[in-house]
């Protein structure tokens, strides 16, 4: 087992982020890394509830199988000085794609380098974005068959629509049918049983899929210690009451502050602005009969739903936040300001497409008296099985390449040495020729039977189908001694970079523990070291 680093390959916005461009860092308070020291000087100016963060974490975790490294990072709250390396995502199914691990594995990593650096506790917290309401974004994965293809495994379970990830519920029967099929689509291996009947306890003991999502994180991250926060629930939602206050009566300056952001972003990115929102949206959502609605604001400075349902002053709503504050929800622009109040953050972790619309908050925390805290982009990960490693080795090919751009092009330069004969120049001569004594025959047949025309029509396309079989055979004879090379190349490309698409995008990190074991893989998870703007290729 090794685990090897490249610089990685980023697009657009990201990439001048992460080369330093002074115009995309003057979007940021922070350079991603290099003033932490500042930052957490910065922290101990403002007052955090450490005491009743630390409670509500401690009620949070107490229902899940594999807390205690958890609970011990959780006590470090205790410590007035403690700060938080922060990074988050949605609730996918056991996981959802490999990115998110990839983001708790750099939160965690991150969190231990800054707390030798720094000399304070810092917290690794994980930030689960439960009142996410898109559904089919989190409800399937995507696995390796045994016959090679790649299979989207969608769970088709009772939902309750428009609600929360948080608050959709496990239909045990569906959710057993579904781990069921993921498992036939794997190749069986000593570790199938095990990890089939973890994740199967793991789901009859869960609630809810954000349940289903914390027991599998806490348990792949139970050596390290990964703290886990779930915005939706009630308990949490309690700690963020006069941070809804704040942002239903200054909501004026919060969508000025968005308008003024993504202005300011318009002039330096061609392609326009990474968030968009309605003039009238107050960025915030209130649940209302199970469903997570849009909340805006009229003419009049009232607010309401986006129906029109429940108008009131922003007096009122701001006294319904307080008698209610776990029926409000920040959305993506919001977030960042309700995670700035509720924790210590040291740094936010990111992805690229976070990264990006972080650049756009600033106005919104400079209004209240907040700076950006540090971006620093996530770590990027590459899963290398054994038998990719040695397609790789055995054609000379780059791990960094084919991850980043695939192998089908060098694929066909294999197949275009091999071939002999120009197949589809034979079946366009062959076809011409063919086809000129068919239409002598069917004009003949035209003259005795002008009705006959649809017959001859047909017949012509039986011709070219006879024809373009028999090119097939030849194409397969000439490439026949090729094919296991141009096969396993092919193989390559559809796990390193399946669909087109850098493999945590779109693998599920499960298909890998089945393959080797929970052990190899958590192995190569401690094996990991924080490394600035990298893309790392653990091999099994």
């Amino acid at each position: 087992m090794t685990v090897e680093s490249f610089p990685v390959q980023l697009q657009g916005w990201a990439h001048r982020y992460a080369q330093g461009d002074p115009t995309i860092r003057a979007f940021y308070d922070y350079p991603p890394f290099g003033e932490e020291e500042r930052r957490c000087r910065e922290l101990q100016n403002y007052d955090f509830k450490r005491e009743h963060l630390r409670n509500a974490l401690y009620q949070y975790h107490k229902k899940y199988e594999h807390r205690e490294k958890a609970l011990e990072q959780i006590d470090k709250l205790q410590d007035e000085r403690s700060v938080a390396v922060v990074g988050g995502q949605q609730a996918g199914l056991l996981t959802g794609p490999i990115y998110t691990v990839s983001k708790a594995l750099t939160v965690l990593l991150k969190a231990k380098e800054e707390e030798k650096n720094l000399g304070v506790p810092v917290i690794p917290v994980f930030w689960i974005a439960g009142e996410d309401h898109d559904w089919e974004e989190v409800n399937h994965i995507y696995v390796h068959g045994n016959d090679g293809k790649l299979s989207k495994i969608k769970y088709e379970g009772r939902t309750n629509t428009g609600a929360p990830v948080s608050e959709q519920p496990i239909d045990l029967p569906a959710m057993q049918r579904w781990l069921h099929t993921v498992f036939l689509n794997y190749r069986e291996t000593p570790y199938s049983r095990k990890l089939h009947n973890q994740l199967a306890s793991f789901a009859k003991k869960s609630s809810t899929v954000s349940d289903f999502f914390a027991e599998v994180m806490l348990w792949l991250f139970r050596r390290q210690g990964l703290v886990l926060i779930d915005p939706q629930q009630p308990l949490f939602r309690q700690l963020m009451t006069d941070t809804w206050t704040q942002l239903i009566e200054g909501n004026n300056q919060v969508r000025a502050s968005f308008a003024a952001g993504k202005a300011k972003v318009e002039q330096a990115h061609d392609a326009g602005a990474f968030l968009e929102a309605s003039e009238d949206h107050t960025h915030l959502f209130y649940s209302a009969d199970g469903r997570r609605e849009k909340l805006i604001v009229h003419s009049d400075g009232d607010l309401s739903l986006q129906n029109g349902q429940y108008k009131m002053s922003r007096t009122d709503w701001a006294l319904e936040a307080k008698n209610y504050p776990e029926k409000f929800s920040a959305n993506v622009y919001t977030r960042p300001f309700v995670q700035e109040k509720l924790l210590p953050v040291l740094t936010f972790v990111a992805g690229p497409g976070e990264a990006a619309y972080w650049s756009m908050v600033g106005p919104l925390f400079h209004h209240f008296g907040r700076r950006v805290p540090p971006v620093a982009p996530r770590d990027h990960h590459t899963y290398v099985d054994r038998k990719s490693e040695k397609t790789m080795n055995a054609e000379t090919l780059s791990v960094h390449k084919v991850a980043n751009e695939g192998a089908t092009e060098y694929a066909h330069d294999l197949e275009g040495k091999t071939r002999q004969l120009d197949t589809e120049n034979l079946f366009q001569k062959s076809l011409a020729v063919a086809g000129e004594g068919q239409q002598m025959l069917a004009n003949a047949l035209y003259e005795l039977a002008p009705s006959e025309e649809k017959y001859a029509d047909k017949n012509y396309q039986r011709l070219q189908q006879v024809l373009k079989e028999l090119q097939e055979r030849i194409e397969q004879k000439q490439l026949e001694a090729i094919k296991p090379r141009v096969d396993n190349v092919k193989q390559l490309e559809k796990r390193l970079f399946p669909n087109a698409q850098p493999q945590e995008r779109v693998l599920n990190i499960m298909q890998f523990l089945n393959e080797y074991g929970e052990e190899r893989v958590l192995s190569l998870f401690e094996q990991t070291e924080s490394e600035t703007f990298s893309h790392r290729f653990m091999y099994f």
